[in-house]
């Protein structure tokens, strides 16, 4: 007997039964800078979205499930009774290369819960799915969540290619990430990742996929990867995995100890001795509860520290011993500037992070933009009240001029060698213990 997988999620449950059927189951050479009464703030997605692709069973088709996850602090929940209740509608709509619909479906959840608190918590959330059927080839995904007590909506779009599974002597699925998997009762329960975000799983983390052997097939050697744009290769297991004809299911943990902050992709690769039969790969992320989005790397980010922070305390984060003693490090330096010290967010931090953000966006020159003159005004001081630019005056090299009432103050830049290399023309540090 084949064991029986089941998935279930917080706050709803989605069952996979494998093994009988499969029924339910991701500069320009000129700076620019707006003119602005407030600093930009971070981007965050008001809720998660994943897509895994699996083999059908229909031939001329393959799976493909839709999650949406939505934290309890982004819906509006009212007093029902003797709990809170909110509802939202979803519209996953999925569009061919050609952008004509292929599919379309609209569903309304609910989540109920006791108390007030846990209905403003970032920590629990509400888990909804759908499946959709579609031929192989690549399409959009755009899905739209309306919360019904607001109306309130938001978007989220994605590309997507949907695989073959059915033409290969041998092919894989999808990979689904796995927050937590159990075993009872000779199941395993498996909750899906959708954050793609595997920070918070300090002992690892299980893959789950599918291997679908249409050959005669006894077994495969898996071997898994972990790749970083910036270090290459980081990491490889070696697995032995038994097969048997047609659908397979497969969980494979990856240690993750080793994996600073930052952005990852990972792949599975079957071989048959030394010949590669198949491969699935997917992206994730290692992101440390508190820190924003816009931060990537721990020391990069401590680095940028020098606009805010003194000498002293940028040595003691560095001078931590260890990755998760430097994170508390720079996790207590901006507790003392968090605005709100009783919530999950700071949002202090994050403002500042997403100022160097677009300083790197927006100001990167022969160095990154935050080095810039133009990017260290900027995270210092925020975007300026009034930009004056002179980029073509005859008798001048190309200039602007940033002006911030509230300090009543100007900061003018030349472009010394006409490639977009503005510099300060006075020093900064006269003005730079001004109060914002």
């Amino acid at each position: 007997m084949r064991a029986r997988v089941e998935v279930v999620a917080h706050n709803m449950l989605i069952r996979y039964t494998f093994g009988v059927m499969f029924l339910l189951f991701p500069t320009s050479a000129f700076p620019q800078v707006e003119a602005a009464q407030t600093s930009p703030q971070e981007e965050v997605l008001p809720y998660n979205l994943d897509a895994i692709c699996f083999k059908s069973i229909h031939p001329s088709q393959s799976r493909l499930d839709v999650f949406v996850q939505i934290p309890y602090e982004n819906l509006a929940f009212v007093k029902t009774g003797e709990d809170y209740i909110a509802s939202y509608e979803v519209t996953v709509d999925i569009t061919d290369s050609n952008g004509r619909l292929y599919s379309e479906k609209l569903w309304t959840e609910s989540a109920r819960v006791a108390l007030f608190d846990e209905s403003v918590s970032s920590e629990a959330n509400s888990l909804t799915q759908r499946v959709f059927e579609l031929p192989p080839g690549k399409y959009s995904l755009i899905a739209v969540v309306r919360d019904n007590e607001t109306r309130a909506s938001r978007r989220i779009a994605r590309e997507i290619v949907v695989p073959d599974f059915a033409h290969s002597p041998l092919s894989l699925s999808n990979i689904m990430l796995v927050s937590r998997l159990t075993q009872t009762e000779g199941k395993s329960i498996m909750i899906p990742l959708v954050t793609s975000n595997v920070g918070m799983l300090a002992d690892g983390f299980h893959m789950f996929f599918e291997a679908y052997n249409s050959d005669s097939l006894s077994s495969v050697m898996l071997v898994t990867e972990v790749w970083s744009d910036e270090a290459g290769r980081l990491y490889e297991e070696r697995s032995e995995q038994s097969l048997a004809h047609g659908r397979n299911q497969v969980f494979v943990r990856v240690d993750n100890s080793s994996f600073g902050m930052g952005e990852y992709s990972v792949k599975v690769g079957a071989y048959d001795g030394e010949r590669l039969l198949a491969t699935t790969a997917r992206k994730f992320v290692v992101r440390w509860r508190g820190i924003p989005v816009a931060i990537k790397d721990l020391e990069q980010a401590t680095e940028q520290l020098q606009y805010i922070a003194n000498t002293g305390d940028v040595d003691r984060i560095n001078e931590g011993a260890t990755g998760e003693e430097r994170q508390r490090r720079f996790l207590e330096f901006w507790k003392k500037k968090d605005p709100n010290p009783n919530t999950q967010r700071n949002e202090a931090m994050e403002e500042y992070y997403a100022k160097v953000e677009y300083a790197n966006k927006h100001f990167r020159h022969y160095i990154e933009g935050w080095r810039t003159d133009m990017g260290m005004v900027y995270i210092k001081f925020g975007p300026p009240n009034n930009v004056d630019r002179h980029p073509f005056d005859i008798d001048s090299k190309p200039y602007e001029i940033w002006s911030y009432y509230d300090i009543n103050h100007q900061f003018v830049f030349i472009d010394e060698t006409g490639f977009g290399d503005y510099r300060l023309t006075t020093p900064i540090w006269e003005i730079w213990q001004r109060p914002r």
